[in-house]
C-alpha cells in the first residue's frame, strides 16, 4: 500500500464518521469500530497493543503516557486494524513500542517498516483531517503559518507540535 492510500483511508474514516470539529474523539472512533480501549501499565517501552482474538479486538494504551501520545497511539492502533496489518485468523498481539516506529525486527528498527509508516500516516490523517485543518487555518486569515499558529493548531487538535508540523508539511502548508 502507498502512503497516499494510507492517508486517504484515514481521511475516509474521518468522513465516514462525519467528524465535524477538532479534536477528533478517538475513543468514539474506536467504539464505532467495536474496538475496546483499555488503559494500563504496559511497561517502560510499550505505548500500545492491539490484541485480537476471534471477533474481539482490544487496544491497550500505556496509562502513564502524555494525553497527546495516548491519542496518537489509539489512532495508530486503529490504523493497524483498519489497514488489516494484523493478521492472520486466530489470536494475535501487535505491540507498538514507545517510538513512532516499532522496533520489532531489523526492518522496523531502521524506521523503514512500511506497516508502521502507513499506520502513522493514517493516524495523522484521522487525528488531523485535512478538511478540519483547512478550516482552522482559514480562521487565521493569513497567507503564512508561523510557529504560534502551529502551537494553536496542536492545542486545538490535541496532538504534539511535532505531529502537527509533520502533518502541515505533508499537506503543503509549511
Amino acid at each position: 500500500m502507498s502512503l497516499r492510500a494510507a492517508r486517504q483511508q484515514g481521511e475516509a474514516l474521518a468522513d465516514t464518521l462525519n467528524l465535524k470539529s477538532a479534536p477528533v474523539d478517538v475513543g468514539m472512533v474506536a467504539k464505532r469500530l467495536r474496538l475496546k480501549l483499555v488503559y494500563m501499565d504496559l511497561g517502560d517501552d510499550v505505548s500500545g497493543l492491539l490484541v485480537s482474538k476471534g471477533d474481539s479486538t482490544i487496544i491497550a494504551v500505556q496509562e502513564t503516557d502524555h494525553r497527546n501520545r495516548q491519542r496518537f497511539t489509539i489512532a495508530h492502533e486503529i490504523a493497524h486494524y483498519c489497514l488489516r496489518h494484523q493478521f492472520e485468523p486466530g489470536e494475535h498481539v501487535h505491540v507498538d513500542r514507545g517510538h513512532l516506529i516499532t522496533p520489532r525486527n531489523s526492518k522496523s528498527s531502521t524506521g523503514v517498516d512500511p506497516k508502521e509508516i502507513e499506520a502513522n500516516q493514517f493516524a495523522a490523517s484521522l487525528l488531523m483531517p485535512s478538511r478540519l485543518l483547512s478550516r482552522a487555518i482559514k480562521e487565521f486569515k493569513t497567507d503564512s503559518l508561523y510557529d504560534y499558529h502551529v502551537v494553536q493548531l496542536a492545542e486545538a487538535f490535541i496532538v504534539s507540535e511535532q505531529a502537527m508540523t509533520i502533518r502541515l508539511s505533508t499537506l503543503g502548508y509549511l
